[in-house]
């Protein structure tokens, strides 16, 4: 009896140091890729001299009744750190948007182009030495647009402010995905200015 006794503690003692084993192996990788994630993390992204390239895109489309719209603008930017975490550069926009409407007085469609465009100085701060940052950016533009109709072609210049304030998650030192809320302010010669957050 005792040896059997024996004998399941010496079969029970190589599963024990098994287990142990792989328990320790597991806890020194998932330590290594942490310290290699916060090592890359904690790269200089955001140092003075590098480069910060992004922008957005929209598309969109609208069906009700019998009008329809689509709308597709594009906004590259690219900027600059002066030193670290503060970044100066420059926002190009460029957007059409086409409408197709029935005008039921007339008995007839009516088809609208709008083709605008923008450009201006953007700032972008970043917060903290992680990989998680807070990010703050303004942007203001100068505009221009032009809307063609069946029998005319009017243009306009106007004003864009932006604010934006979020946080940036860095998955490596060359690439980051930003999230937050916006103001935006727009206004045309003309018209009165609208204004949108999100």
């Amino acid at each position: 009896m005792s040896l059997r006794t024996e004998y399941n503690e010496v079969t029970q003692s190589p599963t024990q140091m098994r287990d142990c084993f792989v328990t320790r192996k597991i806890s020194f990788l998932a330590m290594t890729l942490i310290f290699l994630f916060t090592s890359i993390g904690s790269f200089a992204q955001v140092e003075k001299g590098k480069y910060n390239i992004g922008g957005g895109a929209d598309l969109s489309m609208g069906f009700q009744g019998k009008n329809n719209s689509f709308n597709l603008s594009l906004s590259p930017q690219l900027s600059v750190f002066v030193v670290n975490g503060f970044a100066i550069g420059a926002k190009y926009s460029f957007g059409i948007s086409a409408t197709h409407n029935y005008d039921s007085g007339k008995k007839q469609y009516v088809n609208t182009s709008t083709f605008t465009s923008g450009i201006g100085p953007l700032l972008r701060g970043y917060i903290g030495k992680k990989q998680l940052k807070g990010v703050l950016a303004a942007n203001a533009s100068y505009l221009t647009s032009t809307t063609m109709r069946k029998t005319s072609v009017s243009g306009t210049n106007g004003f864009n402010v932006y604010g934006f304030a979020g946080i940036a998650y860095f998955l490596n030192p060359h690439l980051s995905i930003e999230t937050g809320f916006y103001v935006t302010a727009t206004g045309y010669q003309q018209q009165l200015p609208s204004s949108r957050g999100g």
